[in-house]
Parts: structure tokens; sequence; C-alpha cells
């Protein structure tokens, strides 16, 4: 038998009534696929008579019509400009949460880097039943998603330019102390991703390849300028010179993953990346940095089973290529 698991359902109303709720929200999704009901409310499983009965109490509720049949098409129906709109709110409303599309709630949002232990350590706790979403939104991202009660953990590795310090300075920029802890994570090996066959000696030799950048706020994005930073003063090119003169550096990935693949199908000669998704990919790392990837809680998140199990598993990860356990990971750092 499966785990129970809870559900949350966007419903809209009007003076105490029901005017659409998940199902009917389902159906005129599917119309605007598919365009068809008889073909919609086959797929639903919905009787005929029942779809209209839907439609027709959200259109008299709304006083406005939300589909019209399409001339021509037996059973077709499009939705009307006032129909897109609302299906548009809805959606909006419920990505406002992080929820799955079936409706699920999860016990534990993880958001903040892209990174192969985390990704691990996810992926086994799903296998044994806890419920984690997971979003890959880069360090900013994700310690503002934790700061704004929006997800329970964030992995961070942002680097101030100023002092060499990593995590530390941005949370206490952004006033995260309080309503967050900084748990030590690791060290990770990040470098220039390339193909074996490419030899890229001096950093200078990159000028002439193709790169696929990084997203603006994730850490490694971060990286990537401290990197432009030292060329431009070895070669006399000012930063913004180096932007233009740099192809695809305006195509930008998420995730260390989307970086190493770009490589790996030749879309790009090189990105900065990981060297732990850059070896499981069977493509060359040029070290750049070893850098600190921390974990963010929120102090309201602390005592859930879920998180307590996760931080568990990160503090027990062996050694792995392109990694550095350390003797304090998974202690809290002292203000």
């Amino acid at each position: 038998m499966g785990k129970p698991k809870y559900r949350i359902e966007v419903v809209l109303e009007k003076d105490g009534r029901v005017l659409m709720d998940d199902i009917t929200a389902k159906l005129l999704e599917a119309l605007e696929k598919r365009g068809s009901l008889l073909s919609v409310v086959r797929d639903l499983g919905l009787p005929y008579s029942r779809a209209w009965e839907l439609i027709n109490k959200l259109e008299n509720g709304l006083e406005v019509k939300v589909v019209n049949p399409r001339r021509g098409h037996r059973g077709g129906m499009a939705l009307t400009a006032e129909g897109t709109e609302l299906i548009g709110t809805y959606r909006a409303i419920r990505r406002r949460y992080s929820w799955n599309p079936d409706g699920t709630v999860c016990d534990t949002v993880y958001a903040g880097s892209d990174d192969c232990i985390v990704r691990d350590v996810i992926n086994e706790m799903r296998n044994e039943g806890y419920c984690i979403d997971a979003h890959w939104v880069g360090s900013m991202g994700g310690l503002n998603m934790v700061m704004n009660g929006l997800a329970d953990i964030a992995g961070i590795h942002l680097i101030d330019p100023a002092s060499g310090e990593y995590n530390a300075p941005f949370m206490e920029m952004l006033g995260a102390w309080d309503e967050t802890v900084l748990l030590r994570g690791y060290l990770r090996l990040l470098g220039i991703v390339h193909r074996p066959y490419l030899s890229i000696g001096d950093l200078t030799d990159i000028l002439g390849l193709r790169m696929i950048n990084r997203n603006p706020g994730s850490g490694t994005r971060l990286a990537i300028e401290l990197l432009l930073n030292g060329i431009a003063r070895n070669t006399g090119y000012s930063i913004d010179e180096l932007r233009k003169l740099i192809k695809g550096y305006n195509d930008a990935v998420k995730t260390h993953i989307e970086v190493t693949e770009k490589v790996a199908r030749g879309l790009a000669d090189y990105g900065v990346a990981i060297a732990g998704q850059a070896l499981s990919m069977g493509l060359t790392i040029r070290p750049l940095t070893l850098e600190e990837f921390d974990i963010v809680i929120a102090r309201a998140s602390i005592d859930k089973p879920t998180v307590k199990e996760f931080l568990r598993r990160i503090s027990h990860v062996g050694p792995r290529p392109g990694y550095v356990m350390l003797r304090n990971t998974g202690e809290i750092y002292s203000r």
C-alpha cells in the first residue's frame, strides 16, 4: 500500500459558491491543448454531460464565456480570451507554491545550487518514500526562497570577491541569520570543462571558443565573472569587451548537468562546472578552484524529520571524485 499524501487544490469561489475546482481546471487545460471536448472527456474519463455542467456553472458564475465551439469540427471547442486568461491565472497561483503537478505537497523543499551529492541524496530518500521537491534555482535563488519561507533547505556556494570568503558574507549582507542557520558542507572542484581532444592551456585560449554560460544569481556565474576579471587583467580587455568577444556568453543554463550535456553534444566548446558532473560525462576539466558548498536551513524547518534525515545523509557522504569531505561537515557555523 502507498503512503498517504497531502494534496492542495486551488478553487475559484464567488459569494461562497465554488465555480472552478481542480477537475474544471484540468478540463480547460486539456481543451486548450486538444481543442475537442469529445477527445478531452474520453481522456479524463468524464461524462460528456458532466463536462458541460462544469462549463456552464463556471460561465454562469462569471457571467462570461470561457469556451466557444469551433465551426467545422465535430465536438471541437476552443477557449475564449477570457478562458485563456482564467486558466493562466490558475496556473500562476498554483506555481506560487512548491506543489507537484498532481497537487500533492511534499514535506520538504530543497532549492538552490545544482550538486551531484545533493541529487544523489534526494533520489535515495525519494526511493525510500520521503517526499522532497527540488528546485535548481541557483545559490542566490535558493537562499531567497528559504528566507521567504518557500523552501526548507538551500545549497549555496557564493564567493565574496572582496574577502574571498564563501557564503557567510552573503548571509550577513541579506540579513539571513535571524531566520536561517548555515551548516558546513564540503569542498568541490570547479573548473573549465571541455571534450578530451580540446586543449586549453593558458586561460586566454577560451577566447576563440564557444562557451555555455550559467544563469545570473548562481554561484558558478560569480566564479565565471571572477575568471573573466583575471583574463581582463592579463589581456588588457575590459570586462564589457570580453563579454562581447566571448561566443555564447549570453547562452545561459541553470544546472551543471545542462552545461556538461551541451559540451558533450558539441553544442558548446566549454563551460564552467563541477568536476564530479564533468567526469561522469567523460569530459576533461581544467581546475579553477575548490569552492565551499554549504547548506542553509530555515530555523522553522530544523526539526522536520525529512530535513533531519537529509542533513544526516549529507554529513555522512563518503569520498567521491571531485569532492573533499571535511571533518566539520554538518556542523553549524557560529556567527
